[in-house]
């Protein structure tokens, strides 16, 4: 559930969602992910967003429903005293202490562009697997979406009903087709923190090295970018994409002649990049 806690209809969605889940007999794991939509107020916004996300870290996504019921029913979501209320009240009596230090705001910023990588921009939206149903729907449009999605999944059936299995992509793949929608959304900068752990854990690895260049080259860290590029070109040389980029950067660069070399080689490659 993609939402911002402090939107009245993601109150509305949760309850039909309770109901849509009772009436399908499907089995599922509720699990909060934050979306801002008063980008007036962010900070206020995002300690209790903040706190969904430690309440998850700490207990998983138990303790974060019962987070997120409680913000859901509180009077003032952005009152650092009724959150540090909230989480006691759920079971998580450090999360006051938490908010009160930096805990979770890299993961918090992590799942923000997330969401604006997926094109999340309606509160509340529920997304299984691929599929998104934004806004606040009846309870029958949501129990239809839950049979459609595990349908269009890897489904089973068991004792208490049906099961929901979503095939996903590997993490890393994923994150990495994140990045490339944040730099396709004018974002490199955002792009770049979610490529940090793919380049810390697969660095070498050529597809990694082009979109992190990409988002480098877009954010004007030009010689980063050639940096990359150039370390890309000395273990893949036939790579035309990296060195048709490798010579877009050095023309940013000023060094033309440089430059005018690799868009060559590039074009003699792949005749398209001419």
């Amino acid at each position: 559930m993609w939402a911002d806690v402090a939107n009245p209809w993601t109150h509305v969605a949760a309850e039909r969602l309770r109901v849509a889940l009772a009436g399908t007999g499907v089995a599922a794991e509720i699990v909060w992910r934050p979306l801002l939509t008063e980008p007036a107020d962010p900070d206020a916004a995002r300690d209790a967003l903040r706190l969904l996300v430690l309440a998850e870290e700490h207990g998983g996504a138990a303790l974060q429903g019962r987070v997120a019921a409680e913000l859901l029913a509180s009077h003032d979501v952005r009152d650092r005293a009724e959150l540090a209320a909230v989480a006691e009240r759920s079971g998580f009596p450090g999360g006051g202490a938490a908010l009160a230090s930096d805990a979770g705001r890299a993961r918090l910023r992590e799942l923000l562009l997330i969401g604006k990588a997926r094109g999340i921009t309606i509160s509340p939206t529920l997304a299984v697997g691929g599929e998104l149903l934004e806004f606040a729907m009846s309870p029958a449009t949501i129990g239809e979406f839950l049979r459609e999605a595990g349908d269009s999944a890897d489904s089973g059936d068991s004792a208490s009903g049906a099961t929901v299995r979503v095939l996903d992509l590997p993490a890393e793949v994923e994150r990495l087709r994140w990045a490339e929608e944040l730099i396709a959304l004018s974002d490199p900068l955002g792009a770049l923190v979610l490529l940090e752990p793919l380049l810390a854990e697969h660095g070498q690895d050529p597809n990694i090295r082009r979109v992190s260049a990409s988002a480098y080259f877009a954010s004007a860290q030009l010689g980063r970018a050639r940096k990359v590029l150039e370390a890309t070109l000395d273990d893949y040389p036939a790579d035309s994409y990296a060195r048709l980029m490798l010579g877009r950067t050095l023309e940013r660069q000023g060094l033309a002649g440089e430059a005018e070399k690799h868009r060559r080689l590039a074009a003699a490659m792949t005749p398209e990049y001419a």
